[in-house]
């Protein structure tokens, strides 16, 4: 055996700076995997993001009505003032109140009503049941006529609507000096519009 020292080949300059080249890159590679661990940083597949109705407004519509018109009749149809007006047994006398709905929703449903102060209506109701009076409420708007209540969807939307209240006292039915000098108050009576 040659007792020769040994050398190993020499690499080429090109050779060792091409390996050097890639030990740098392996090792800015590692740094960077660690500067996203202790960052947080957290690895992902490929995503996208893209904004979707930006300039859409959604906008809420309306249910509302303007201040009522009120005014009242005697069976005829003749403009009374109820302040001065003198009911008698046999007389009918009409309450009107009109009002103009506003009535914005595609799928908006409501009704218009005409309420009573829970007393009054009370009172109203015994004489009725009693057979002294007589009445009823109905509603119109150009040629829709309900009674009791007036639905309301979008295509009313700017109508006028009417309400009357018909009170007929029953002349057969009053004796003696029943009903005489008597009032009643309609304060606290109101149209009520509502979402069905």
């Amino acid at each position: 055996m040659s007792s020769a020292a040994q050398h190993l080949p020499s690499e080429s300059p090109a050779r060792g700076a091409r390996n050097r080249r890639t030990g740098k890159a392996v090792l800015s590679g590692v740094v960077a995997v660690g500067l996203l661990a202790a960052g947080g940083g957290t690895f992902s597949k490929w995503s996208e993001e893209k904004a979707i109705a930006s300039d859409d407004i959604i906008t809420a519509g309306e249910l509302s009505m303007s201040t009522p018109t009120v005014f009242w009749t005697d069976g005829t149809g003749r403009t009374i003032e109820p302040d001065t007006y003198r009911i008698v047994p046999g007389d009918t006398i009409e309450l009107h109140a009109s009002t103009t709905v506003t009535a914005k929703g595609d799928t908006l449903e409501g009704a218009l009503e005409l309420q009573f102060p829970a007393e009054l209506q009370k009172e109203i109701d015994e004489l009725a049941e009693a057979g002294y009076v007589s009445y009823d409420v109905t509603f119109s708007s150009g040629a829709k006529t309900t009674q009791d209540s007036y639905p309301i969807t979008k295509n009313d939307n700017g109508h006028a609507v009417e309400a009357i209240a018909t009170f007929t006292w029953d002349a057969d039915k009053t004796t003696d000096s029943f009903g005489e000098n008597a009032d009643t108050s309609l304060t606290g009576t109101k149209l009520v519009l509502t979402q069905q």
